[in-house]
């Protein structure tokens, strides 16, 4: 069932990579730029991934970008995608992300994950191995600590004796916590359990579907009352291609060469269900995805609605700068996304039930 009265909403992600055509400083200031329009624009959230040892990704620390990001902004939310918990000692976390909730007056939204790639882990001279594990008891950790302010915690990692956590956030009991789902309904389920929000990448809408109604069935289920459950599922989305021009065939030619250099330069996982470990591109193809929203503002709409019916779900989150698009072809594409597709989706109550 869809969160009844509640209009769409839109969100973006940054990879920042660096492509050949741009340094890393102009990558990084252009995508603080994005968020700053962005912001202007009336987009919901803007959402930083977290890499090290990668062209595609120089982001090292989410809490870094947006605080930066948090400086320039007023009212849009800010969030992690992800910070990989198992890199990180989960207090730095919680402290870092608390004083990002305070620069930003309580707009941070906190997304985990375990990470995927072992070149990362090894780069930190981290068990690559270990990941899942340590990402479980360090989500117990950085929850505790945000929302408790203190912690005591005895597992294979970490032994945490009465530690006081500062400084507090602003957002009480505790900033949202989102957890990155793809295939595994494990994971919908863990995040159920333990009251978390989620966003999707990677599946069909209608395993989307599926997942949504897992998660609810298991949040109640948890005991979690149906508000709860029906507040995290409205925070939650899901992460999309996406590109606007004026007319479809300059959309699809203006995304073409980030993506492409992209899927190149990324060889290390499958990406959202569209392109093979092989990096085979068919660039058709991609365009018929499901998880593809690229075109004229009219076709952009079509797709969406489509996206809303068979999902239920109120949010998308954009990747429009992906494979460090070129300035002026991402900001043209925002304008017209909130000029021309925003609009459509306001105030509009979403009635579908599954």
């Amino acid at each position: 069932m869809a969160v009844l009265g509640k209009d769409m909403t839109f969100g973006l992600f940054f990879l920042n990579s660096v492509a050949p055509w741009k340094t890393d400083a102009e990558e990084l200031r252009n995508g603080l730029d994005q968020i700053k329009l962005a912001d202007e624009l009336g987009f919901q959230s803007a959402w930083i991934a977290e890499h090290n040892a990668r062209a595609y990704g120089v982001v090292s620390s989410t809490a870094v970008y947006l605080a930066a990001a948090a400086a320039l902004t007023q009212n849009i939310k800010l969030g992690s995608a992800v910070s990989r918990l198992p890199l990180h000692h989960p207090l730095k976390v919680a402290e870092d992300m608390a004083l990002v909730d305070i620069i930003s007056n309580g707009r941070l939204y906190l997304g985990v994950g375990k990470g995927y790639d072992k070149l990362e882990f090894d780069a930190y001279n981290e068990n690559f191995d270990n990941r899942h594990d340590k990402y479980l008891e360090s989500l117990d950790i950085l929850t505790t600590a945000l929302q408790n302010g203190r912690v005591n915690y005895s597992g294979k990692f970490y032994d945490i004796k009465d530690i006081p956590i500062y400084p507090r956030p602003v957002q009480n009991p505790r900033p949202p916590i989102f957890v990155m789902v793809s295939g595994n309904d494990a994971s919908m389920i863990n995040a159920a359990k333990q009251g978390h929000s989620f966003v999707l990448g990677g599946i069909k809408n209608d395993d989307t579907k599926h997942k949504i109604a897992l998660y609810r069935e298991t949040a109640l289920a948890s005991g979690l009352t149906e508000e709860y459950v029906e507040e995290a599922v409205a925070r939650s989305g899901k992460l999309l291609f996406c590109f606007v021009g004026n007319t479809t065939e300059q959309a699809e030619e203006d995304y073409r060469e980030g993506l492409e250099w992209y899927m190149s330069e990324r060889d290390n996982r499958p990406t959202f269900g569209v392109i093979s470990r092989d990096r085979n591109v068919d660039y058709d193809n991609f365009l018929k995805s499901e998880n593809t929203l690229v075109g004229s503002p009219e076709k952009v709409i079509q797709d969406i609605e489509r996206y809303k019916q068979e999902t239920g779900l109120n949010n998308i989150i954009l990747w429009m700068n992906i494979g460090g698009q070129r300035q002026e072809k991402v900001i043209k594409s925002m304008k017209l996304f909130s000029e021309k597709v925003m609009p459509y989706f306001t105030n509009q109550s979403v009635l579908s039930k599954s």
